[in-house]
This record gives C-alpha cells, sequence and structure tokens, in this order.
C-alpha cells in the first residue's frame, strides 16, 4: 500500500482509491491466466490410445490433459468452464473480503478520531451490514442505503454468502429461490446459473464488483468529508 497517513481525511484519496486501483490489476490477472489456461488446453490437449493387452480389439482413443482423460472427464467442460468460474469465485470472495475488513478498519479509525463512547464491537450483527450500521448510528454519517448502489453491494454480499455457504446454489436450503441473486444475475451478462442452480461467474464480473464498490465508497467518502469540515 502506499506510504501516507492513515486518516480519516486521506481515506479514499489515498487509501482506498489506490487500493482499488490494485484489485483491478489483481481481477485483470486472473482473466489473463483463465485465457492462457484455456489456451494452454487448446494447444496441448493430446489424443493418445487407451490399450488393453491381448485385446487390441478393444483398444480405444482419448484426449489428455493435465493427467486428466475424455473417458472420465468432459475436458472441454473442465478448462473451458469449471476452472474459469473456479478462478473468479476465489478472486470474488477475496475482493468482498478486502472491502469488508477495510470497512470494519474504517470504523475503527472513526471510533478513534472521533472520539467515540462505542467500538464496532458493540455493535449488533456481522460483516459489511454491521459497519455500515456502526457508521450510521454512532459515527452519524449518511451511509446511503437508499441508493441503486448500495442495493446492488447487498446483492453482491448475498451472492458471496451463497458461494461460502451453498457452494454457489441460487437456492436455500429448503429449496427456495434466493430472489436478490437471481435478480442480480438477470441483470448482468457476467452472471449466470448452471443447470444445478450454481451461479457461474464470467468475464467482467469482477470488473462490475469493483466499479460498484468504487462508487459507494466514493459516496461514504463524501458523507466523511462533510463530517470532518
Amino acid at each position: 500500500m502506499l506510504k501516507t497517513e492513515d486518516t480519516i481525511a486521506n481515506w479514499y484519496l489515498y487509501y482506498m482509491g489506490p487500493t482499488i486501483d490494485l484489485l483491478i490489476v489483481f481481477a485483470d490477472s486472473t482473466e489473463s491466466q483463465i485465457s492462457s489456461q484455456i489456451q494452454n488446453y487448446r494447444e496441448n490437449k493430446q489424443n493418445i490410445v487407451i490399450e488393453h493387452d491381448g485385446i487390441p480389439e478393444a483398444d480405444y482413443m482419448v484426449t489428455e490433459f493435465a493427467g486428466l482423460t475424455s473417458d472420465a472427464w468432459d475436458l472441454k467442460s473442465v478448462f473451458s468452464e469449471y476452472y474459469p468460474n473456479l478462478h473468479r469465485r476465489s478472486a470474488f470472495l477475496t475482493i468482498v473480503g478486502i472491502f469488508e475488513h477495510e470497512f470494519d478498519k474504517l470504523c475503527t479509525k472513526c471510533f478513534e478520531e472521533f472520539d467515540l463512547d462505542k467500538s464496532l464491537e458493540d455493535t449488533s450483527g456481522k460483516g459489511l451490514e454491521r459497519a455500515i450500521k456502526y457508521m450510521s448510528k454512532e459515527v452519524k454519517v449518511k451511509m446511503h442505503k437508499s441508493t441503486q448502489t448500495w442495493q446492488t453491494v447487498l446483492k453482491i454480499v448475498k451472492l458471496r454468502n451463497a458461494i461460502i455457504h451453498q457452494d454457489g446454489k441460487t437456492i436455500d436450503h429448503q429449496g427456495n429461490e434466493i430472489a436478490a441473486i437471481i435478480e442480480h444475475c438477470k441483470a448482468l451478462e457476467s452472471l449466470s446459473i448452471d443447470e444445478n442452480d450454481q451461479l457461474v461467474l464470467h468475464e467482467g464480473y469482477l470488473r462490475f464488483v469493483l466499479d460498484t464498490y468504487r462508487t459507494y465508497i466514493e459516496l461514504v467518502n463524501r458523507s466523511l468529508i462533510a463530517k470532518k469540515t
């Protein structure tokens, strides 16, 4: 991170803004790795013959790549769909986790700089919504919860929870569709749902998440600056 004094006044300009820029590089690097892996599969898969000693008529040809063979795996699906989705899921969880952590740190910074009576730990709830609740109730800054941007952030968080707790399924443990996630998927070409009701993240979704968080953080930063002046 940039070496600068960590204060509320420079939270966005000298800290969160550059942090988002770094995460954009991370997201783009993830997409580059995915593209390279797909290209590697296309260029280096091989056809090999599986031989049966003494029974030449039972020999058969399969495609092999990275130790996997087409008689046991749908290689095109594995390397063009499954692995890319796995990489994007991992990157997505990292990005959302970082922002949740940064909002917790912001709450701590506000507690210190504004000399407040209650800390984040005194606030009920968990995750990002707890931090936003603390900022609104204790720090008393506008958190823009009526905006479409905040509603989108909530859908991103629900999607993250579905990946962590439900293996990315868009239905809950009672078999009911999770409306917010379904709506989120319908609104974006970079999200889809497969035949097993599982989320599929496509190229562009990581950037969408970062753009959404940047927009929301800019709103929060304006509220913080207004309180400081």
